[in-house]
C-alpha cells in the first residue's frame, strides 16, 4: 500500500519577516547615502567600498523581502510542494551579487595601492562608520532570531550579511583610523582585508543553498534523527523494518521517500493509521514537510 501525505494545506504568513525585509531596504539604503558622502568628501577607499556594500544590502534587501512573500503562498495547481525553493534562490542570488562586489572591492583596492591616492584625516568617517556597527548589530541579532524561528533561509541570509557588514566597517574604521595618524596605506590593505571576508562569506552562503536547490541530503545529525525514530518504531514492533530511505532537501523542505516492513495481517483500516502515525512522527523532525511511505507487508 502507498500513500503520501497531502501537501495542500495553509503555509504561514511571513508577516514579521516581510517587515523586517522591508525596514532592512529603507536602513541599507540611508546608510549607503551615508557612507557615499563621507567616502567622496574624505577620499577613503575603505568608507566608499563599505559603501558598495551597502547599495548591494539594498539590493539583497528587497531580493529578500520578495522571497519570503513568494514563500507564504499556498501551495496551488502549478506548484503542489508549495513555493520553498524560493528562499534558497533569493539567498543564492544574494551569495552570487557578494562575490561580485568582493570583486569590484578588490580591484578598486589594488589599484590605490598600486597608483596611490591621498584620502583625508578626519572624524566624520569614524562616526558614520561607528553608526553602521551599531545598526548592523542589531539586525544581526533580531534576523538570525527571525531566521531560525520561521526557518527561513532568506532570514539567515539576511543576518550573515549584517554580521559581515560589523566586521567590514571595523575593517574600515582600521583604515581610516590609520589614516588620522598618518598612514594612509591602511586605507588600501583594510579594503583588501573586506574585500577577501565579502568573498568567504559570499562563497559560504552560495555553496549552502546551491545545495539544497539541487536536493541534497540534509545534516547527519538530521538524518540520524530519521533513523532513530524509525528505528524506535521497530524496537516497539510496530513495524518489523525499514529500508530503501530517502531523504532529500526541495528548496528548504525536507521530504522522505521510505519503504516499511507491516505484519501483512494488519487489517486496512489498522495500515492506514499506522501510515497516519509514521507520517506524523517524522513530520515532527524539523523542516520535514513531505513524507512518502510505502508499506511492504511481509
Amino acid at each position: 500500500m502507498t500513500h503520501a501525505h497531502s501537501v495542500f494545506h495553509r503555509q504561514p504568513l511571513f508577516s514579521a519577516s516581510m517587515q523586517a525585509a522591508g525596514v532592512l531596504i529603507f536602513l541599507n539604503a540611508l546608510l549607503f547615502l551615508a557612507k557615499v558622502a563621507v567616502g567622496l568628501a574624505y577620499n577613503s577607499l575603505a568608507v566608499l567600498s563599505d559603501a558598495g556594500n551597502s547599495l548591494t544590502d539594498v539590493v539583497t534587501s528587497a531580493i529578500i523581502l520578495l522571497a519570503v512573500r513568494e514563500t507564504a503562498k499556498s501551495p496551488d495547481v502549478e506548484h503542489h510542494f508549495g513555493h520553498g525553493r524560493t528562499e534558497p534562490l533569493a539567498a543564492f542570488t544574494v551569495a552570487v551579487l557578494t562575490c561580485v562586489l568582493a570583486a569590484q572591492v578588490f580591484r578598486e583596492a589594488v589599484g590605490r595601492l598600486v597608483d596611490g591616492g591621498e584620502p583625508l584625516p578626519g572624524v566624520a568617517p569614524l562616526i558614520v562608520l561607528a553608526a553602521v556597527i551599531l545598526t548592523k548589530s542589531v539586525i544581526w541579532v533580531v534576523a538570525d532570531h527571525m531566521g531560525r524561528h520561521h526557518r527561513s533561509p532568506a532570514m539567515i541570509a539576511a543576518a550573515m550579511d549584517a554580521k559581515m557588514d560589523v566586521l567590514i566597517s571595523l575593517m574600515a574604521m582600521v583604515g581610516v583610523v590609520g589614516v588620522d595618524i598618518g598612514l594612509p596605506w591602511l586605507d588600501g590593505v583594510a579594503a583588501l582585508f573586506i574585500a577577501a571576508w565579502i568573498a568567504h562569506t559570499g562563497f559560504s552562503l552560495g555553496r549552502a543553498n546551491i545545495e539544497k536547490l539541487l536536493g541534497a541530503v540534509p545534516d547527519p545529525s538530521i538524518v540520524r534523527i530519521i533513523r532513530a525514530k524509525l528505528n524506535l518504531l521497530k524496537k516497539q514492533n510496530r513495524i518489523r523494518n525499514f529500508h530503501e530511505l530517502r531523504i532529500h532537501y526541495v528548496g528548504s523542505d525536507i521530504h522522505i521517500a521510505v519503504h516499511v516492513n507491516v505484519n501483512r495481517q494488519l487489517g486496512l483500516q489498522a495500515s492506514h493509521d499506522l501510515d497516519e502515525d509514521i507520517q506524523a512522527i517524522l513530520q515532527g523532525v524539523p523542516d520535514v514537510k513531505h513524507v512518502a511511505l510505502h508499506m511492504d507487508p511481509v
